[in-house]
């Protein structure tokens, strides 16, 4: 079991809180299990991706007016499927192949105003995929 430690953006009241993520990655299930606490409430999620699993997290978090800073939340977060039981992904621009140098950590923090949900990450991420024909 891994742990994180993560800035929590509480959008009711626009400031920062600590929080901390506790990560199963692998050790006692195939699915990379995810869980938060929140003053009294805690969300667990899980997939068969770590990032499927953070973007879940992120989520639910947003329902109850948190954003995650961390790469993860990021608009071009991405991973590759050979990362996809790693904490590691790619930050992503439009026409550029995604490069070694582009790898970063998904729980490490980022300074960010807005917090897109999957949805909206997963768009971007086919827009890129998209500049590619133009190429």
């Amino acid at each position: 079991m891994e742990k994180y430690d993560v800035i929590l953006y509480d959008m009711n009241s626009a400031s920062e809180i600590k929080g901390t993520v506790y990560a199963d990655e692998g050790d006692t299930s195939d699915d990379i299990i995810l869980e938060i606490s929140v003053g009294k409430n805690t969300i667990t999620e899980k997939a068969d991706s770590y990032l499927a699993a953070y973007q879940k997290l992120r989520d639910e978090l947003l329902k109850i007016g948190f954003g995650l800073k961390c790469n993860g939340s990021l608009i071009n977060a991405n991973q590759s499927g050979m990362m996809s039981y790693t904490s590691r992904i790619y930050l992503v621009e439009l026409g550029k192949q995604a490069l070694t140098k582009d790898i970063v950590n998904i729980w490490d923090h980022c300074d960010m105003t807005s917090f897109p949900d999957t949805k909206e990450q997963n768009n971007y991420i086919e827009k890129w995929f998209d500049s590619f024909k133009r190429i």
